[in-house]
């Protein structure tokens, strides 16, 4: 936040830790002297188990993350700060219940 005087929004979050699980997929291909095909790499995506900045991602048997955590915000107009000022028009309110 410092450097570019902004907070980093959800969605460039979300897709560094796919690049992440991506890159290890196929770090661990090529460790495991395998061609690193397409079809290699998804295989090695679906048993992840990769840190990421949004917690650890790993993949069930259907190929859904295992972390299923629903964060509910709710939309506010505060007049004072721009509409895309998500600090400021975006309230956290909490994990959405989960149901079994």
């Amino acid at each position: 936040m410092k450097k570019y005087g902004v907070q980093p929004e959800n969605y460039p979050i979300t897709a560094h830790d796919g690049a992440l699980v991506i890159l290890d997929a196929i770090k661990r291909v090529a460790a495991s002297d395998k061609e690193v095909t397409r079809g290699a790499v998804r295989d090695a995506i679906q048993t992840a188990q990769v840190k990421t900045l949004q917690g650890e991602i790993t993949f069930d048997d259907n190929g859904d993350v295992q972390n299923r955590v629903i964060s509910v915000f709710r939309i506010v107009k505060d007049d004072k700060y721009p509409l895309d000022d998500v600090l400021h028009q975006y309230k956290y309110i909490g994990v959405a219940p989960q149901s079994s």
